[in-house]
């Protein structure tokens, strides 16, 4: 077992470089090194949410509800993409990725030391990087996630890891393995993750002294991240943010898109109310009701949606479309009560074998019910809209 890497940067900050990915036992290490320095806080590069789901079979049980109601399905998302990489990693590598440092946690805690979970949500660090890509990073990317999590080929499982076991932190690994496709945001995402660890290990250090448990590759860049802070707090005379860095801005166009389609249709109703008569505006609602409403069902349908989901959203989608929330995430909605997926079927969805499994999974259900459902929305408006036009004219 080789010694972890220790750094004193001042009197309140002590930095500990271990290896993440690697079996090493550290708990004497975490001992000798908390008696020598007694630090208040212990620090680990873990997000809450890896280290909840680290050995805890009543966190598989959680229910999924919660979080697709607070509009947190990315995060669902990039979590079972970790979670995925980490199993291939047992897999074809021997590694039980973060394990080692997971087991210290309750270890400090019982050493009456305050602990603190340093690294940013990994669905944030990949989230902000997906939202600057372009589009054919973003395809490339898509296809590594299909790789990693959704392939039924051993082999391509095998590949979605090669050069990880050479690294000693996993969402370090993930954004090397990201440099392949889209180096500049990978690049901008490495750099926003060690200033975001080096402002965290900071405001750390003000209520007392912090031994940080980093990443050894780590370092020297939070070293230099920590001064650097240091300096800039001393001449602007202002504590130091980083709620910049946790949070995922949505594009103006993204946002305007949203408005299109209602306002669309809201002034081609008042045009048809002032200007055309009775039948028009009748025969109009049938055909815009039968229309959007028929292909969002079938849009449900093709999901494999329930037969609750298919007729919600046959019902609400011709209202829906004046709205800014896309039916098919009401329907999706309603498929997630009836379904009721927990993280086990997150776990399974992962380890799919076949087409049928992975379709017939409880998640995949939610979200092709949901994304289905608003994509023949929209089909449905663009068969209706040359009508209506029509009766316009």
């Amino acid at each position: 077992m080789s010694e972890p890497a220790v750094k004193e940067l001042d009197t309140n900050i002590v930095l500990v470089g271990v290896d993440f990915l690697g079996e090493d036992s550290l708990e004497k290490t975490l001992e000798q090194l908390i008696d020598v320095h007694l630090p208040e806080t212990v620090a680990f590069a873990l997000c809450d949410k890896r280290f909840e789901a680290m050995g805890r079979e009543e966190w598989k049980e959680k229910a999924l509800l919660p979080s697709y109601k607070e509009g947190k399905t990315g995060e669902i998302i990039y979590q079972a993409f970790t979670d995925a990489i980490k199993e291939n990693l047992r897999r074809f590598k021997g590694l039980d990725a973060e394990k080692n440092i997971a087991k210290l946690v309750p270890m400090a805690d019982k050493m009456d030391v305050d602990v603190e979970f340093i690294d940013r949500d990994v669905s944030l660090t990949l989230g902000r990087a997906f939202r600057v890509m372009s589009p054919v990073e973003k395809l490339k990317m898509f296809w590594y996630l299909k790789s990693a999590m959704l392939s039924f080929s051993p082999k391509k499982r095998k590949e979605s890891i090669e050069e990880l076991e050479y690294e000693d932190d996993l969402v370090g690994g993930l954004i090397e393995k990201l440099s392949h496709f889209a180096p500049k945001v990978a690049s901008r995402a490495h750099k926003e993750r060690t200033e975001y660890m080096g402002k965290r290990i900071y405001e750390s250090s003000k209520r007392g002294k912090v031994l940080a448990m980093v990443p050894t590759s780590k370092i020297e860049e939070l070293e230099e991240e920590i001064e650097n802070t240091m300096a800039e707090e001393a001449i602007t005379g202002e504590d130091t943010a980083f709620v910049h860095l946790e949070q995922i801005s949505k594009r103006v166009a993204t946002k305007a898109v949203r408005f299109i389609s209602p306002l669309f249709f809201i002034s081609l109703a008042i045009y048809l109310f002032i200007f055309s008569d009775v039948l028009n505006i009748w025969r109009s609602l049938l055909y815009w009701f039968l229309a959007v409403g028929g292909m969002a069902a079938l849009g449900a349908l093709l999901g494999r949606g329930h037969p609750l989901s298919v007729l919600i959203s046959f019902l609400l989608a011709p209202f829906m479309s004046l709205t800014l929330i896309g039916p098919g995430w009401i329907a999706g909605y309603v498929e997630l009560r009836v379904r009721n997926p927990s993280i086990a079927d997150l776990k399974s969805l992962t380890a799919s074998e076949s087409t049928n499994e992975f379709l017939s999974n409880n998640i995949i259900r939610i979200f092709t019910v949901g994304v289905f459902s608003n994509i023949f929305t929209w089909v449905g408006l663009f068969i209706i809209l040359p009508l209506l036009i029509r009766f316009v004219g």
